[in-house]
């Protein structure tokens, strides 16, 4: 709790002295798994998207701001039989990751239209299991829920590079490198159907989720709004 009043506290005090230069944006990125992780999952990969607002801090190189990314890094589904109360559904579990990340920024004015910036990243993140059963008689969803879930400090850095479009518009390119503690989690291999039971088995990992994003988005500076 201290640390998500801790965050939320840092982003509204960046608010607070944002100068003209602060954005707003939205991304796309792609997800793959590094060190730990990819020694015990290499098989998981994914994307997703994200928001982000970055605070320029007294009209120096030094921006504030905040991450809010949404990741799915697999999903498996089995069609058919699974139970006598389950006769004929569509069985879909899906691996995802939301992540909370502020940030410390570096961009320094440049004579061009392009602008590199290096960040320095921690937060919070949640990974979890979800499943979810259709009826394919009338393809809708009849019952949801988590299979499992845990959360993780999470630290890293990454950079990019903004490309001004105009005054109020500009296209961004990144790559960022996150640490991570220890989590439970599934993949799509460690779900199996066993018929004995009518049930799905639980292979639960643990690892370190670190991983490398890559992607690209589109800012707006907040003075044009």
């Amino acid at each position: 709790m201290r640390t998500t009043f801790l965050l939320f506290g840092l982003l509204f005090s960046s608010l607070l002295f944002a100068q003209n230069n602060s954005t707003v944006g939205v991304h796309f990125h792609g997800f793959l798994p590094t060190g730990e992780l990819k020694r015990d999952a290499s098989e998981i990969w994914g994307g997703g998207f994200g928001m982000e607002a970055a605070f320029q801090i007294k009209e120096s190189p030094i921006y504030l701001g905040g991450t809010l990314d949404f990741t799915r890094y697999g999903s498996e589904v089995r069609k058919g039989f699974h139970s006598e109360s389950l006769q004929d559904v569509r069985f879909r579990h899906h691996n995802e990751m939301v992540r909370l990340m502020p940030f410390v920024r570096v961009k320094p004015e440049t004579d061009s239209r392009f602008m590199p910036y290096a960040d320095f990243t921690f937060g919070a993140g949640y990974i979890y299991t979800r499943a979810r059963v259709y009826d394919r008689d009338i393809d809708e969803v009849v019952d949801q829920f988590t299979q499992i879930d845990d959360y993780v400090f999470t630290y890293g850095l990454g950079g990019g590079i903004e490309y001004i479009i105009d005054e109020a518009v500009s296209l961004d390119f990144f790559v960022k490198y996150a640490y991570s503690t220890r989590s439970d989690y599934l993949t799509p291999k460690t779900i199996t159907y066993d018929p004995d039971i009518e049930g799905y088995q639980l292979d639960v990992q643990q690892s370190r989720f670190n991983a490398l994003t890559f992607g690209f988005g589109l800012k707006i500076l907040i003075g044009e709004l």
